[in-house]
């Protein structure tokens, strides 16, 4: 292992000593017999590392084989934030929450080994303890803060949606690990049986329409019903419109300004974004 791996390395050691009935487990499976030394009975524990690949050690991305479980540490740090938040929060405000997040939250993660694989471990994951006599080293760093932040801002804005993941938490009191099955697809479902791949597909785009449906709806009544300011009301405009964040509201002159109105009321009339 090179020495930048150990030099980033946070090892913390698992001690998961189990003593059943005062009768260790050696290494065959049969009960062992503790060693003496000294005079005093002693149990011995096996300590297991990691064997890291050149992706787990080197790799910008998160490598696929911890991707699930990452989508649900995501999903545990984000529920955690939101509810130390005692009241509902603006958009800019959940907007913000989800920055820090993702910045900030990750540390204390690594990789270690469970049932003699390598798995992602840290504060949010919950696993059954190792055997009885076995520990087992946890192996982590920044690379690994910065791969599950890179998760975590995919997951917000890019496969969920920042709105539609506040949204769901406010209804379910929590962003579910549900999510990481059924809209990011890092998981996968054991199914039993043949999958028919065309239903399911069939299926998604039916939801995305619905999705796409309800976003509109949305846009409606906040129009009508939500009081905001003009700066607000341009970006939300240029969102619903497919322009850059920022398009509506960047520097231009007298004679810019005027075109640009004429044009922005004419793709709010022909697309119905307002109901006259």
């Amino acid at each position: 292992m090179s020495s930048n791996c150990l030099l980033f390395a946070c090892v913390a050691v698992i001690l998961a000593l189990q003593v059943v009935a005062n009768e260790p487990v050696g290494d065959d499976g049969q009960v062992a017999k503790p060693t003496e030394k000294g005079g005093r009975v002693v149990q011995e524990m096996k300590i297991a590392a990691p064997s890291m690949s050149e992706e787990d050690q080197y790799g910008y991305t998160m490598p696929d084989q911890y991707r699930c479980d990452a989508c649900k540490v995501v999903t545990h740090h984000l529920t955690e934030v939101l509810k130390r938040k005692n009241r509902r929060l603006q958009e800019w405000e959940y907007h913000e929450v989800f920055d820090e997040t993702c910045a900030k939250e990750f540390s204390g993660y690594g990789v270690s080994v469970i049932d003699g694989e390598n798995v992602l471990s840290g504060p949010g994951i919950k696993r059954d303890s190792v055997g009885a006599g076995m520990g087992s080293i946890q192996m982590g760093g920044e690379t690994w803060e910065k791969r599950l932040g890179e998760i975590c801002r995919k997951f917000v804005y890019e496969k969920v949606g920042e709105d539609e993941v506040y949204d769901l938490f406010k209804s379910k009191g929590e962003v579910s690990s549900d999510l990481c099955f059924s809209e990011t697809r890092d998981c996968k479902r054991t199914v039993l049986g043949p999958e028919v791949a065309p239903k399911e597909e069939k299926k998604a785009q039916k939801e995305k329409k619905v999705k796409s449906k309800k976003q509109g709806d949305a846009f409606h009544y906040d129009a009508k019903s939500a009081p905001m300011d003009v700066k607000t009301f341009m970006a939300k405009l240029a969102k619903k419109q497919g322009f850059v964040d920022g398009w509506y509201t960047k520097k231009r002159s007298f004679a810019e300004w005027e075109e640009l109105f004429v044009q922005a009321s004419k793709r709010i009339s022909e697309n119905q974004f307002v109901t006259i």
